[in-house]
């Protein structure tokens, strides 16, 4: 039930469904006065929305930054899951935008820095029971010389909480003692407060950042962007992540 009203808390507060709601609500009100509030909320919120300024800054105070000291190697690197999934029709392997969180675990991987990877994530779909963990360790296995017995998998979780919990028995059964957590920095937030809850202490490797670094101020500041609010979806995903756990006592 927790994680049906997470998805429905998530949809609620989504702003293309709060500027659809309104342009319906203006469609369908016979008062003339109150049609045209609404389309203008519609229009407002929109402009708000698809701006990059707006946005850019609150992803800059929203975004974590990896610490700058601390231990050069580690026992293992967690890489949470939210990343790829297998395309059925070709029978092939698809990357989403999040794919540097296992990209970045294979690169400090190979450094020598890491002895163990550990893989987490089960399905976190309603409709799909694909385990995106299995998937990880055959593509890093059969395509990037990573032995077998050098990764390990949690395929039970279904959200950042349970990536915790897992996460953590997997460390003590496998006597790991120190870890890096990668996961993108938009998400990054949420993450380190469920491995803190669980009593698991590590490092952060925050990945796919959102923000950009830019001057505050420059032609393409002004321009309305759909990726904008693109980038709104996630960040309001997070904070009903975020609200969710808090209620449950997740984070």
């Amino acid at each position: 039930m927790f994680f049906i009203l997470s998805k429905i808390l998530s949809f609620l507060i989504s702003p293309t469904i709060i500027v659809l709601s309104l342009l319906i609500l203006s469609l369908l009100t016979k008062v003339p006065s109150k049609r045209k509030r609404f389309l203008m909320m519609a229009i407002g919120l929109f402009l708000l929305f698809s701006n990059p300024i707006i946005i850019n800054q609150l992803l800059k105070v929203w975004e974590l930054k990896a610490a700058t000291t601390g231990p050069k190697s580690h026992d293992a690197v967690i890489v949470l899951g939210g990343f790829m999934s297998i395309d059925k029709t070709n029978n092939s392997y698809s990357f989403g935008e999040g794919a540097d969180r296992l990209t970045e675990g294979l690169i400090l991987y190979k450094r020598g820095s890491i002895k163990k990877i550990i893989l987490s994530g089960g399905s976190g779909s309603l409709v799909d029971d694909t385990r995106e963990s299995v998937l990880a360790k055959a593509f890093l296995v059969n395509n990037c010389g990573v032995p077998d017995s050098a990764i390990l998998i949690d395929t039970a979780s279904r959200n950042t909480y349970e990536n915790a919990v897992e996460s953590k028995k997997i460390m003590e059964a496998g006597n790991l003692k120190t870890a890096v957590m990668i996961t993108s920095a938009w998400h990054m937030r949420r993450a380190l407060g469920c491995f803190e809850k669980v009593g698991l202490n590590v490092a952060i490797h925050p990945t796919d950042h959102l923000y950009i670094e830019s001057p505050q101020f420059s032609y393409d500041s002004f321009i309305p962007s759909t990726y904008n609010i693109i980038k709104w979806e996630t960040l309001m995903h997070e904070i009903a992540g975020i609200i969710m756990y808090k209620i449950r006592g997740y984070n």
